[in-house]
């Protein structure tokens, strides 16, 4: 009974060690981010048949606490619906900073697509397209950052 009560308290002073024991420090880099999705994207030719496709598109929004820099982050999967010898093209457009990217899949396979930019702006613009024949279905669409960033 006694080395029963022993092991007892040993038991209890190991675990009562066991929470209050510190750990180590993590250091903040002063990162902040925040994803928001995009809508789903398609381009028809005339008679309604879909030949490209833009689908699971997220914008990640980041800035620095500390340093004050912002970033986007734009991911989406692109797909060539048919595999006629036009490719699916996309493009993502941040406002007011001059800059873009463009990607394209020719393969009938949906492929991940990532654009980064660096810098502050108050929405970015995604437009799909598919030859010259581009104005038919839901051809873009424009992501506001969330507030603070």
């Amino acid at each position: 009974m006694k080395a029963a009560t022993v092991s007892a308290l040993t038991l209890a002073a190991t675990l009562a060690g066991a929470v209050v024991a510190p750990t180590a420090a993590v250091a903040d880099t002063g990162d902040r981010t925040q994803t928001v999705s995009c809508s789903s994207l398609w381009v028809n030719d005339s008679a309604g048949v879909t030949h490209a496709r833009l689908q699971n598109c997220t914008v990640t929004w980041g800035k620095n606490i500390f340093d004050g820099s912002y970033w986007q982050t734009v991911k989406f999967q692109l797909l060539d619906s048919r595999t006629d010898g036009v490719c699916a093209k996309a493009l993502v457009i941040p406002s007011d900073t001059g800059a873009s990217a463009s990607s394209s899949e020719c393969n009938g396979i949906w492929t991940t697509k990532t654009a980064n930019f660096s810098g502050r702006t108050p929405n970015i613009f995604i437009r799909i397209a598919y030859g010259s024949n581009s104005t038919y279905g839901k051809i873009s669409t424009n992501v506001t950052p969330p507030s603070g960033f």
